[in-house]
């Protein structure tokens, strides 16, 4: 058990809930920091994405595609479940329940933040138009062996870490993962209203695992990122690298 919901367990302070530095201590967990890491895409998505004519990506490859939607990611809404139940009358129609059965959303919703050639609008456009083509109503994956679920959909781990952005709290692996909204419209504007645009995109999500090894890639992931990140900013003003 962890330290910092001990005194919880324990029963200490339940009267005003308010709790100590050392012996009682309780850590909240912060929101905010989270990560994502797209361990899979399709194959074909980069000759899909980078031949749309959609923004600046032509030449683009799916390790640059994967790295742009993990580091544009500004929020992450995961499925949820709900355990059903139905209920049953007794004598003067007193009621009583009992679990029928899980029903868990296939969605997730992320946003990201569109920069100048359009990196994000293009992936969504072109990773649907491989799916099926806007303008034949087909998919573009022709070959006998093109259209399989492996050709079109990914996978993407989730995590949330404390506030040091290291140790995981939260993990996750979304599998079955492909785009169900193109955000052309977004690009709609008003002469009078100057502003960023953040992009949401809404993904099926097969399954959702939450399982030991589900931490175990999240935290190999944190670190990884951690240890990049850190050394990054340590090197901020070098000799060799003068700009953030």
């Amino acid at each position: 058990m962890k330290n910092t919901f001990t005194a919880l367990a324990d029963g200490g302070n339940t009267f005003t809930r308010r709790w100590g530095t050392k012996n009682t201590v309780v850590d909240p967990y912060i929101t905010g920091y989270h990560f994502t890491k797209w361990a899979y895409l399709p194959a074909k998505i980069s000759e899909s994405v980078g031949s749309t004519g959609v923004g600046d990506v032509s030449g683009i490859g799916a390790g640059q595609i994967k790295r742009i939607l993990e580091s544009a990611c500004l929020s992450v809404t995961i499925p949820g479940s709900v355990l059903n139940k139905t209920e049953f009358n007794g004598l003067g129609n007193i009621r009583w329940s009992a679990p029928t059965n899980v029903d868990v959303d296939n969605n997730t919703t992320m946003r990201f933040l569109e920069t100048s050639g359009l990196p994000i609008s293009s992936i969504a456009h072109g990773w649907i138009r491989m799916i099926r083509d806007y303008k034949t109503g087909a998919s573009l994956l022709v070959s006998n062996d093109d259209y399989t679920k492996s050709n079109y959909a990914g996978t993407v781990y989730y995590w949330t870490t404390e506030p040091n952005g290291r140790v995981v709290e939260f993990s996750s692996c979304m599998t079955g993962v492909f785009p169900l909204r193109d955000p052309s419209d977004q690009f709609g504007h008003d002469i009078t209203a100057y502003d960023k645009l953040e992009i949401d995109i809404d993904f099926n999500v097969d399954y959702m695992w939450r399982e030991g090894w589900t931490k175990t890639h999240c935290q190999n992931y944190a670190d990884s990122y951690h240890s990049a990140g850190t050394s990054a900013v340590q090197n901020y003003g070098s000799d060799d690298s003068t700009e953030g």
